[in-house]
């Protein structure tokens, strides 16, 4: 069993970004039908999104946005930063890791170690889990960031796998070495057999992409490129069986009262698998934030996301910060990780507009 248990690291800030580009559910009532969009919105519960298809914002844009809101707010000493995880399959390169990038970006120093961890919407709680690890490690500060966005398509592409669910987000969460810090502890998962049941299996080395221009031609092998497969029924079964059993048998393990955490920040796969999650573990649905609502499926950003949505803009002073994590999905991979936040650190949603320019032009490399 992969339980854990950190002491010394304390949370000191999370931030969480999307991008400044607003879909409605309702635009697609021409294209699929007012009834289709009427009976997706009751299941998923997604009334809106935030999307990058227009702007061209990576993950990373997002991400840093999220992070220089966090050290400009506090004035934080960026030279404390030891280490930079970037947790994400939404990279900005084939090669190199986009960790190092953000490191120039975000002006951290040399000695930072950075890399990236490409998980999807389990990448946030097996981020907490490396990052409490670095701390008793050694480093003094942990910049967790954590965020998804989709490929960029030719002007006018609708997706057939219901574009109306996901959203695009990106957060950074700064931890920091802390004696006298609340614990960090989880427990991780890992189910491999069924990595088909969500997965974009024709975007790698597995089945290349010039292979299949040759055999499909240039248009049908961009779009498997780009496909994204996910088995709806078995999805819901996974997340009802396996999630609920990880659930119960940490409440198990760590002998956990729910009434002791203020919110379950649960990945928001969709509003059905969300509630039907909560019925079966028996958690309070009231205690959820349901950001699904309103952002969509933010993939790896969708817990820091949540948890933003629930802090910022009310007073906190009341709040204890103590609270559940749990991500789940492809892979398929799956965490619960009970933390502990500064509430009045968790800021407002941030609209991101701007795209880094990196100096790459086409022509210097043809």
């Amino acid at each position: 069993m992969a339980y854990f248990n950190f002491n010394n690291a304390k949370i000191k800030a999370v931030a969480a970004s999307v991008p400044d580009d607003v879909e409605y559910t309702t635009d697609y009532s021409e294209l699929f039908g007012e009834e289709y969009v009427r009976k997706f919105t009751i299941s998923t519960g997604v009334k809106r999104r935030f999307t990058t298809h227009r702007l061209g914002v990576t993950a990373s844009d997002l991400c840093c946005a999220a992070a220089e809101k966090i050290l400009t707010e506090l004035n934080y000493d960026r030279s404390k930063i030891d280490a930079l995880i970037f947790t994400s399959s939404s990279r900005d390169y084939i090669q190199p890791v986009t960790a190092t990038i953000l490191q120039d970006r975000l002006g951290l120093s040399d000695d930072c170690m950075c890399y990236d961890v490409p998980l999807g919407c389990s990448a946030y709680v097996y981020g907490l889990y490396l990052a409490t690890m670095h701390i008793n490690s050694g480093c003094r500060s942990v910049l967790l960031l954590a965020g998804s966005t989709g490929e960029q398509m030719p002007k006018g592409y609708v997706p057939s796998e219901i574009p109306m669910l996901f959203g695009n987000g990106g957060s950074a969460t700064l931890l920091e070495h802390d004696e006298a810090a609340a614990p960090t502890y989880g427990l991780l998962r890992s189910m491999g057999r069924d990595f088909k049941m969500l997965a974009s299996p024709f975007s790698g080395q597995r089945h290349p992409f010039w292979p299949m221009v040759e055999k499909y031609g240039y248009k049908k092998a961009c779009l498997l490129r780009s496909l994204f497969h996910m088995e709806g029924m078995d999805v819901m079964r996974f997340s009802l069986k396996e999630v609920a059993t990880m659930i119960k048998d940490f409440k198990e393990h760590f002998q956990c009262d729910y009434d002791d955490y203020e919110i379950l920040a649960c990945h928001q796969a969709n509003k059905l698998i969300v509630s039907n999650l909560a019925r079966k573990i028996k958690f309070p649905l009231a205690k959820i934030p349901l950001s699904i609502v309103d952002y969509g499926n933010t993939g790896c950003a969708s817990i820091p996301l949540a948890i933003c949505e629930h802090y910022a803009n009310k007073d906190t002073s009341d709040d204890t910060g103590k609270i559940l994590t749990c991500g789940f999905g492809i892979g398929l991979s799956l965490g619960i990780v009970g933390i502990t936040v500064e509430p009045e650190n968790c800021f407002p949603i941030l609209r991101v507009a701007d795209r880094y320019d990196d100096g790459i032009r086409v022509e210097d490399y043809v």
